[in-house]
């Protein structure tokens, strides 16, 4: 059972609750939660961006031309008179929505369209409402702070209600693509740009699911915050004033382990913000190395303070950083005075800290500087090896050698866990940081997102935080995250970026590769029992992915609208958790109409252990790969699988190519120093 507590009543400190177990998006309940690492949760993105690697990312035909944009249609599948935005199948939640509608610039929202919201199979919604009504304060829990309008969010439509499911969940709209006039534009024209972050969690994990009306209480006290400790620590501060003159380091704590650094507060001019830095060691490492200016979100010139519930600047003029910062060992936090700051200056600080224990689950936090200009279609925000988890962004945008606002289309890409389709693919810069348009609204300051400096015609910058506490970017083997530069691969924007990413983050990698076999290659597929349903087309397939650039793969691709299809693992010492992938042909079906593959359920040894969800159809990148959590007893040795289709009319076809059971980290895997080749 679920325990949602009022924060005010809430164990205040990490060592209270750090044990107590709780669903990962539930940050609101300590501190501990936030810096856990655990595989057994998948964060994905889905979005309305372009197939094919076009620019116009979002759903419904506008004013281009059909070529320019062959698959207007980006919703996952129609059935009856809705259509499907998200289709999940296990355990989980919808963390974020975000969306914008207009053309050009944000507009309302279509009141004729519909949102209903179909949870664990009922075949009537839980809610069942007009999509405005979300995002307008007029529908509990959808109100201030937890969601925003296009006023507030400058130019987006954000939801941060949790959507919980304890068996499945389904999104859909009505009235979406209908062709009246829309009241909004005044034409039959219904844009509507997504992007929705959920959680996939393992089966059997225990979720209550979401029912309409309730309140979350919690967390919306938390966002409440904006400057003091959202955890309601009551932790007593050290403070002190520091004269640090140009070139100068200024020690202000150094700690021995274990323990946690729960509170950074700074106050000194505005104009050293660039040339002060902030230099935080963890167990030995540099964690943090970067000026106050990019690590608190806070430039100098700043049209509206950044008023994040975890990093920002306050109404009196304080910095402050509420990142739970755990150390084993020890921690020490330094001001490095550029050489350029120009005349001595007064730093007063407070600094809190928690001598509680520290999970092993708990990662190392890091905050990267990164500081690039590129004419290549995409700039790297992070990569890393290991695992972690990224909770926020904090950047400064620009056009090089243009005067041009284009660098705001850029989409960000997320490869995690060395798959070749992205899991985040989003639909563009601003949007990304809950606006819409350009910040068509102008500068703005959210809990969870803000830009405190918007660029009026591309002749300056553009600077934006987002913080991502309760949707962040998983990863338990490998990340590579990027953002796309310009309008579409095709059409780059010479582009800077100067980015901060928070997360946690530890060395050893969370899941590796136990075994994998490709259907086509025919040694391989006797040798784990493989056998496809009677009536499966096959045939060889060159195709791409949709990273980019595209990757091309040549293989044997199977489809089948009945039976099932049957394979072994053997693995033994076998550990938990697990995870089946699946690289299959999403060519079938039509972008918008009919899904590109069907959901299926996953048998393991005669017991169902997890489930596949539909996939959107993509004939131009058909390539696509899904990975499925799968609930198996420990000790398991040898895993015969069966994977059943659920073949409906909106999909009616289930595909594969290549499969894949990746687990826990095991030293036997590593004995003779090589992993299991991807």
């Amino acid at each position: 059972m679920v325990c949602r507590l009022p924060l005010a009543i809430a164990c205040t400190s990490v060592a209270a609750v750090a044990q107590a177990g709780g669903l990962p998006w539930e940050v609101w309940e300590s501190p501990a939660r936030l810096a856990a690492l655990d595989a057994r949760d998948v964060v994905l993105e889905r979005s309305s961006h372009c197939l094919g690697g076009c620019r116009y990312d979002r759903s419904n035909a506008g004013g281009e031309g059909a070529t320019a944009n062959p698959y207007p249609l980006r919703w996952l599948y129609r059935d009856g008179d809705e259509v499907v935005v998200l289709d999940e199948r296990g355990p989980g939640a919808l963390a974020r929505v975000w969306l914008t509608s207009g053309f050009g610039t944000s507009t309302c929202i279509d009141p004729a369209i519909r949102l209903r919201l179909y949870v664990d199979g009922a075949a009537m919604p839980a809610l069942d409402t007009p999509l405005a009504s979300v995002f307008d304060g007029s529908t509990v829990p959808f109100t201030p702070p937890l969601t925003l309008g296009r006023t507030q969010s400058s130019g987006g439509y954000v939801s941060h209600v949790p959507i919980t499911h304890a068996q499945s969940l389904r999104i859909a709209l009505a009235g979406a693509d209908g062709d009246g006039i829309n009241p909004c534009t005044g034409t039959t024209q219904r844009l509507l740009w997504l992007q929705l972050q959920h959680h996939r969690l393992a089966p059997g994990t225990p979720v209550t699911s979401f029912v309409a009306g309730h309140d979350e209480a919690a967390w919306r006290a938390f966002l409440a915050h904006a400057g003091d400790d959202p955890w309601n620590g009551m932790l007593p501060f050290e403070t002190a004033t520091t004269s640090l003159a140009a070139g100068e380091v200024a020690v202000l704590a150094a700690r021995g382990g274990p323990g946690w650094l729960r509170g950074i507060r700074l106050r000194l001019p505005r104009s050293a913000y660039a040339q002060v830095s902030l230099r935080v060691s963890v167990d030995g490492t540099t964690t943090i190395d970067a000026p106050l200016a990019d690590f608190f979100a806070s430039p100098m010139d700043a049209q509206s303070a950044a008023r994040g519930v975890l990093v920002g600047e306050d109404a009196g003029g304080w910095l402050y950083a509420w990142f739970p910062i755990p150390f084993r060992e020890a921690v020490s936090l330094a001001l490095v005075a550029a050489a350029s700051l120009p005349a001595t200056v007064a730093i007063d600080s407070a600094l809190a800290f928690d001598a509680a224990p520290v999970p092993a689950d708990a990662g190392r936090f890091e905050a990267h500087l990164r500081d690039a200009c590129s004419a290549a279609p995409a700039l790297v925000l992070d990569h890393a090896t290991g695992a972690g988890k990224i909770v926020g962004v904090a950047a400064r945008y620009r056009a090089d050698g243009a005067a041009t606002r284009g660098y705001l289309e850029g989409d960000e890409r997320a490869y995690v866990d060395g798959a070749r389709a992205p899991a985040w693919y989003g639909t563009g810069v601003e949007d990304f940081y809950d606006g819409g348009f350009y910040f068509d609204h102008g500068a703005f300051a959210g809990s969870l997102a803000g830009a405190p400096v918007v660029d009026a015609d591309g002749s300056g910058s553009t600077v934006a935080y987002r913080l991502m506490p309760t949707a962040p970017l998983t990863w338990a083997n490998a990340v590579h995250f990027e953002q796309e530069a310009g309008y579409a691969p095709a059409m780059p924007v010479p582009t800077c970026i100067r980015s901060v990413v928070y997360a946690y983050r530890r060395d050893t990698p969370l899941l590796v590769g136990y075994d994998a076999f490709e259907i086509g290659d025919a040694a391989a597929a006797a040798a784990h029992a493989y056998e496809a349903p009677a009536g499966a087309g096959c045939a060889m397939l060159e195709a791409t992915f949709e990273d980019e650039p595209p990757s091309t793969r040549t293989a044997l691709a199977c489809a089948y609208a009945g039976g099932a299809s049957r394979f072994h693992f053997h693995v033994p010492d076998a550990q938990p958790p697990l995870r089946l992938r699946r690289t299959f042909d999403g060519g079938a079906g039509t972008p918008g109409e009919q899904a590109g593959s069907a959901a299926a359920t996953i048998h393991v040894n005669g017991v169902p252990a997890g489930a596949f969800s539909p996939a959107a159809a993509d004939p131009s990148r058909r390539w696509q790969q899904q990975e499925a959590l799968l609930d198996v007893a420990a000790g398991v040795t040898d895993f015969d699988i069966v994977v059943v289709p659920d073949i409906q009319p909106y999909a009616n076809v289930f595909a594969e190519s290549r499969w894949e059971l990746r687990g826990g980290w095991k030293d036997a895997i590593f004995a003779d120093g090589f992993d299991v080749a991807d």
